[in-house]
């Protein structure tokens, strides 16, 4: 029988070819394991696949916040839009406001006229009948107008109104 060991610093070469797959594995290259080698080529591996995964999941991301930027961007152009339908209302019914404030005042500027007409041509009436009734014995008469000289229509009348026979009262001249 032939020794299990090697004798004399001979090699394993000269020994049984299955021991020596078992005790010694087949190097790669550098010198490393096989299986370290496989080892490092799935973790490059995976690491690869990791990559493409991360990639793919942040473009994905982008375009999805590109998608609410954009439906940002309308809500905020809607309320704008809204915004300025609002303002848009607000100045038509200011216009609308001004516009009625400008004839309640044209309004006022024609009474005021009118009253100032009125009032003058009062002034000129009181003026023409004073020197008459001063330098005359008879009594004032009233100052008739259009309406109530002709009594032939009693619709005319109010119910508070002098009848046409009756005499007016007028204020002392100092008051107007």
């Amino acid at each position: 029988m032939a020794p299990s060991h090697p004798r004399n610093g001979a090699s394993d070469r000269d020994g049984n070819p299955g021991e020596r797959s078992r005790v010694q594995r087949r190097p790669g290259p550098g010198g490393q394991p096989l299986w370290l080698a496989w080892v490092q080529l799935s973790i490059s591996t995976m690491l690869v696949v990791l990559f493409l995964v991360v990639l793919g999941k942040v473009r994905e991301q982008a375009a999805i916040v590109g998608e609410l930027e954009q439906k940002l961007s309308t809500i905020e152009n809607s309320r704008s839009q809204d915004r300025t339908t609002a303002m848009e209302q607000q100045l038509e019914s200011m216009i609308q406001r001004l516009q009625s404030v400008e004839k309640v005042g044209d309004h006022l500027r024609d009474v005021d006229r009118q009253q100032q007409a009125l009032r003058q041509e009062l002034q000129q009436l009181l003026s023409l009948s004073r020197p008459t009734i001063e330098g005359s014995s008879e009594p004032p008469r009233p100052i008739s107008t259009p309406q109530a000289a002709s009594p032939t229509r009693p619709s005319a009348l109010l119910p508070g109104s002098p009848r046409p026979g009756a005499t007016l009262l007028r204020p002392p001249a100092g008051n107007l």
